[in-house]
Formats: C-alpha cells, structure tokens, sequence
C-alpha cells in the first residue's frame, strides 16, 4: 500500500500521539541528566550526538533516495530496501576512519575519550535511519515515529542506569547507542518485506536521486546544527548544554511538523507521478496550515515568562538563558513552516533546488554566526540561524511557488493560530506578573493556563480548526 493511500490526517495524529509518547519519556531523562551532568557533561552528549548526525548523511541521504523511488508507482521495494541497508553497511567502513585523522588532526571536539562510544553509536543510527526513513515511504508511514517512540522507551532506563553506574557522557552515548541497535528488527517487522540484493538498474536509479539528496541531507542537517557545531568548536561544551535545554524546553512544537514533512515528500511524489497536482496542493495546503500548530503556542508561552521556565526546570545552573529560549521557539515556528516547503520540493522531484538553496543558507549561518557569536556569544548564534532560517523559507517559498502558484502559504487556518498565541501571551503574561514562579505548581498553573487559553480561542474563531479536530478524531474512533 502507497503513501498516496494512506489517510494522511490519521497517520500525522498517530505519529504525533508517538512524538508525544516519546518527549515525556525523554524529557524526564533530560532533566536528570542536565541537572546529575551539569551544563559541561550535558553539553558534551550533544556535541556527539550532533556529530554523528551531520556525518551520517551519506548514509540517510542515501536512505532518503530509497524512500524516493519507493513512493514511485512500478518501483521494487524490496531491492529498494535491499540498497538502503548495503547503504547503511558500506559507508561507515569508510567513514569512522576519516573521523579518526580528522580529530587527530584537527582536535576541535576532544573525541579522543570518546570515540569508542561515538563509532557504536554512528554504526547503530546509520542501520536505524536508513530503514527508518524507508518505513515512513510505507502507507503505514506513522510507524516511523512509533518506532522512535519504542527507542526512547529503552534509551531513557539505559542511559539512567549507564550514567548511575559512573560512565556519566559515555553512559549517555552508550544507552542512546545500544537502544537505537536494539529497534532496528522493530523497523524490519513494520516495514514487512524481504530485501533483495538490488540490481545495478535499482542501484543507479537509486543514486540518480541521492547524489543531491546526501549533499542536501549534509547541507541541512549543517544548518540545523551549526549552533551546536560553532559554540562546541569555538566556546564550550558548557555552552552547549545552556543551548540544549532550550532546545528540549520548544521541542513539543515541532512534533506535528515533523510528522507532516516525513509523510508529506512521499504523497507528493507519488500524486507528481499521477499528475495529480490538484491533490499536492490540497495536501501542502493542510501541512502548511497545522505545521506550527503547538509551536506558535510555546513560542508565545516563552516569551512570556522564559527565565522562570528554564531554572524552574532545569534549575539555577542554567539561568542567564531566556533570550535564548524565545529566539530557539521563534525558530520553531520558521522551521515547521520550511519543512514542509522542502518536502514539496523533494517530491516534485527537484532536490537540486534544495541543493542550491541549502548550499547558500548554511553558508549564510556559518558566516554570520560566526561573526555575531564573537560579538554576542550563544544569543548571536541563534540570531544568526533565525536569519538564515527566514531567507530559506523565502527561497523555498518562491520555488514552490513556481511550480505550485496556487498554495496559499500564509492560509486562515495558520492566521487563526497566531491571532491565538497573541492572546494568549496576553493573558499568561498578566498571570505571571501577578503570582509569579516559586514552585513547580505555579508554572504547572500557568502552562495549563496558557493552554487551555490558546486552544480555546482558536476552536472559536478557526472553522477549519474544528472540522480538522472532529474529522481526525472520527478517523480515529
């Protein structure tokens, strides 16, 4: 069964029931390892972890052009399984030992204590992405996100249980390592085929697409990460973790997001095939439309009480941060609206505008960040990634347009939402300045307040919000 068959509102609203599943069991771990490592130690797993990331694009590029041809009517998906796997087992043999002279050499990141650590890790996220990414090309494409939700669920004890026994960092990459391994027959299971050992036609017709997919994965995945990659090179690991809680406090308002943009390059792809560009517009219509849903919300949350939610959470050891909280959830917002607009253009089959668009942001982010962390520290670095983060919406937004002139990117459903998080921020704001943050309690309180606020407005005012609602919950039941 295709992507094209699959109830796309049902799939996002099961994939985002597994995103959630998966922040509460992460987000509990979090706070403990932020407060037991401290901003260092913290910090420290997520240089490895961002690391890993940007140097396994060869190998998610790779399983993204799978995923390609795979929502492709005619294509085996079998050998299209097969080549993501060989994928996944051929590149880190060449890889990890150009990591090795690299950090000899050059020594930014200190990986020399952890480096074991790191390699186990990349061997097991290269295994679990490729044929992650393949299962979101299925009609059951939610299971991706399910998948990740099953990984948490043993990341979290693991890591807990490492870290307690004294490895502290390496306990972190170790757990993360051991638990992604661990997932992979689960991905297998939901995929549910057999690979084949692709031919050298599937093999070319495959590379045909990731020669710009693996550069686009590496320029992207660059650009979301050069915040982590400039402060870990140039300030500190400490640095680093000050950064990360304010990632892990917006993470929920990306979710929806992230869904929709992993569902939404495969329906595209396989309407494009049918010529169907009716059913991409509707379909980028609706993603575009509720991308931002739960971000717009936490990025007014934050702006209206940002010291009080980090310390409160994380504790006083992060304090200083709030400004960079609110420019983090900003970003949230820029990025859910991006992801979808790069989706489209994958599955329009023209990854090398990504490629040119992508190539010109990242080094826009890297030279700007640069120059205004030296000026401004960790709050120039996240204001270099918003201005990259708007000219890319802008340049991809002209792409689509050129070949989808009738999207409305800025559509009612989208206005509602920001109508809402405006009054919304009114209201928490005044709450705040009058029973302010001494306690878990308080902040509970206001949260919910805001909440309860934000969707309640937008149910009002927004048609589409409540046909959106009852349509899926239908589906559902």
């Amino acid at each position: 069964m295709s992507a094209r068959e699959a109830d796309f509102g049902l799939e996002i609203s099961k994939g985002v029931l597994a995103k959630f599943a998966m922040a509460a069991i992460g987000f509990a771990g979090s706070v403990v390892f932020a407060r037991v490592l401290g901003p260092s130690g913290y910090g420290a797993f997520y240089v490895i972890q961002t690391l890993v990331t940007v140097l396994d694009n060869p190998v998610t590029g790779w399983g993204d052009a799978c995923k390609k041809r795979i929502s492709e009517t005619g294509f085996s998906t079998s050998e299209a399984l097969g080549s993501g796997i060989l994928g996944a087992v051929v590149f880190p043999i060449f890889i990890l030992p150009l990591v090795y002279l690299g950090n000899r050499v050059t020594g930014l990141y200190e990986l020399s204590d952890l480096f074991i650590p790191f390699c186990t890790l990349f061997v097991g996220i290269c295994g679990f992405a490729v044929t992650n990414r393949i299962l979101s090309a299925r009609s059951n494409f939610s299971a991706a996100e399910w998948a990740d939700t099953v990984r948490s669920l043993l990341t979290t004890p693991l890591q807990l249980f490492l870290v307690f026994i004294g490895l502290e960092t390496a306990g972190m990459v170790y757990g993360l390592a051991i638990a992604t391994i661990l997932t992979i027959p689960y991905v297998m299971y939901q995929i549910g085929i057999k690979p084949e050992f692709p031919s050298l036609k599937t093999v070319s017709s495959i590379f045909s697409f990731a020669k710009y997919s693996i550069p686009n994965g590496f320029i992207g995945t660059a650009q979301s990460r050069m915040d982590i990659l400039l402060l870990g090179a140039l300030l500190s690991s400490a640095a680093v973790g000050d950064y990360q809680v304010s990632m892990q406090l917006t993470m929920i308002g990306a979710f929806l997001g992230s869904v929709a943009a992993g569902g939404l390059m495969a329906r595209v792809s396989d309407n494009w095939s049918q010529n169907d560009s009716h059913a991409i517009i509707e379909d980028l219509t609706n993603s575009l439309g509720y991308a931002s849903v739960l971000a717009i919300p936490i990025f007014f949350g934050a702006s209206a009480m940002p010291g009080d939610l980090i310390v409160t959470i994380f504790g006083a050891q992060y304090s200083g941060v709030g400004t960079v909280l609110v420019g983090l959830a900003f970003f949230r917002v820029l990025a859910t609206q991006t992801s979808q607009l790069r989706s489209t253009i994958s599955g329009l089959d023209q990854p090398q505008i990504n490629t040119q668009i992508g190539t010109v942001v990242l080094v826009l982010n890297l030279g700007l960040g640069y120059l205004l962390l030296l000026e401004y520290g960790i709050v120039g670095v996240v204001a270099a990634t918003i201005v990259s983060e708007i000219v890319k919406y802008t340049a991809l937004a002209y792409a689509v347009k050129q070949y989808l002139p009738e999207v409305p990117l800025l559509n009612g459903p989208l206005r509602s939402q920001i109508l809402s998080g405006m009054i919304m921020f009114i209201v928490v704001k005044s709450a705040h300045s009058t029973i302010g943050v001494s306690w878990w309690g308080d902040l509970t309180l206001l949260i919910g307040l805001g909440g309860i606020v934000y969707f309640t407005v937008l149910a009002a005012i927004s048609e589409s919000f409540r046909v959106t609602v009852k349509g899926v919950l239908s589906d559902a039941l």
